[in-house]
């Protein structure tokens, strides 16, 4: 406190005896000068551009409270350098990207100028915002109490002796978000927000130091559990039809893929186990046996379905539809359809019959079940009273029925599966 008290001392007292800092004059090279001592070269250098700003403007405090166009009709261009985004996180409720980040921008300001080598300094660093007058680039939304949370405020604020001001502009916004739910867990998400001038909304023009804005926004170093795709990520100029009428804004965008390899593993595992369950059911043998696989793929799909169903967003898909639930919807209609398949197969093979296939039938479904390797039934045992028992040719052919429609089944599903993935 004592220190501080004695530097406005100091500082109060070279106001007021030496205002001009006429020592300058004894500086040869200005990085022999003394920290304290510049910041005190700093203040008076200061001093003069406030005062010769307040005789041009007619106004005391013009350096603060003025813009620094005269004419009427005038513009401020305000130059976007680069940006960056530090910090990222999500809210999946109201869909919101709460995204922290910065600007650097530049703007003239005729009132900064002068003579580097009277004052032996090209730059003056401005240490207190509220001394100098700057655009008012804020968020474009209504100010009202639920937008309270966004925040922008000026930073590092220095000019050189040509009057070029340059500041970092650090923000702290919400950002509306359209979601895909296509590849979901993997869902996209493109997230923007607005800047443009308050006050002077058709006084300050934009203009990009680059025109592509996919090159000007920095994600490099962010800190956040998302996966950055630079495609759907810009800093972009907004202006309605080039009507001056309207402000310029400045569009912001950040396009994001959910970083969640073991949420993706944890929802298509078990279906992915169940979908294996329902291929390798033919190879299980006898029709009551294929049943009851397929019938524990099914309960498996739908313990499955239901995990799945606890890990979907408060507020549904909205208009997507996951692939994986297309997935899982596809797995669980394929295994009901071979489930009843097999039950109907099942059915009418236990059913009495005295009169035989004809002969070419059984040849043919002697054929397949010879060469599908897939579930076969035994021989039913005969009283040996009747000569016309034909249970067993039936048999044969309702088994190699039931092959043809597993092997077209596991054909149809492999198939649907690689169109629904791709």
């Amino acid at each position: 406190m004592l220190f501080f008290s004695a530097a406005l001392v100091t500082v109060a007292v070279v106001a007021a005896y030496d205002i001009d800092c006429k020592w300058k004059s004894n500086i040869s090279d200005i990085e022999d000068v003394a920290h304290h001592k510049y910041q005190v070269l700093e203040e008076c250098l200061f001093y003069k551009l406030t005062s010769e700003a307040d005789r041009m403007q007619d106004k005391s405090n013009a350096l603060m409270m003025l813009p620094p166009t005269v004419a009427a009709g005038e513009t401020l261009e305000v130059q976007v350098l680069d940006g960056s985004i530090t910090e990222m996180w999500m809210n999946e409720v109201f869909k919101e990207m709460n995204i922290n980040g910065f600007l650097k921008l530049s703007w003239k300001d005729r009132r900064l100028r002068w003579n580097p080598e009277e004052w032996k300094t090209e730059n003056l660093r401005l240490k207190s915002m509220g001394r100098l007058w700057s655009p008012d680039i804020n968020s474009d939304k209504l100010q009202t109490g639920a937008q309270s949370t966004d925040f922008v405020n000026y930073h590092d604020i220095q000019s050189n002796y040509n009057g070029n001001v340059t500041a970092r502009l650090e923000f702290r916004m919400k950002a509306q978000c359209s979601i895909d739910y296509t590849e979901y867990p993997n869902d996209r998400k493109h997230c923007c927000f607005n800047l443009q001038s308050t006050l002077y909304k058709r006084y300050v023009k934009f203009i990009m130091e680059h025109g592509d804005g996919h090159e000007m926004l920095d994600t490099k170093n962010i800190r956040t559990n998302w996966h950055v795709d630079p495609t759907w990520t810009w800093i972009m100029k907004l202006n309605q039809d080039n009507d001056n009428r309207y402000p310029e804004r400045l569009e912001v965008c950040v396009g994001v893929v959910r970083k969640s390899s073991t949420l993706a593993v944890e929802l298509t595992l078990p279906v992915l186990i169940s979908a294996l369950i329902l291929l390798l059911a033919p190879f299980f043998g006898k029709f009551h046996q294929q049943i009851y696989v397929k019938m524990f793929a099914l309960l498996l799909q739908f313990m499955s379905f239901q995990f799945l169903s606890e890990k979907t967003p408060q507020l549904g898909f909205g208009d997507n539809i996951p692939k994986i639930y297309i997935f899982y919807a596809f797995t669980v209609g394929m295994t009901v359809l071979s489930l009843i398949a097999t039950v109907m197969i099942s059915a009418m093979s236990r059913v009495k019959r005295k009169v035989p296939p004809a002969h070419r039938y059984t040849l043919l479904a002697s054929l397949l079940n010879a060469n599908l390797c897939c579930g076969s039934e035994e021989e039913p045992t005969t009283d040996g009273t009747s000569s016309k028992d034909a249970t067993s040719d039936w048999l044969q052919i309702h088994s190699a029925l039931n092959n043809l429609s597993s092997i077209l089944l596991i054909f149809i599903y492999i198939i649907g599966a690689i169109v629904i993935a791709f």
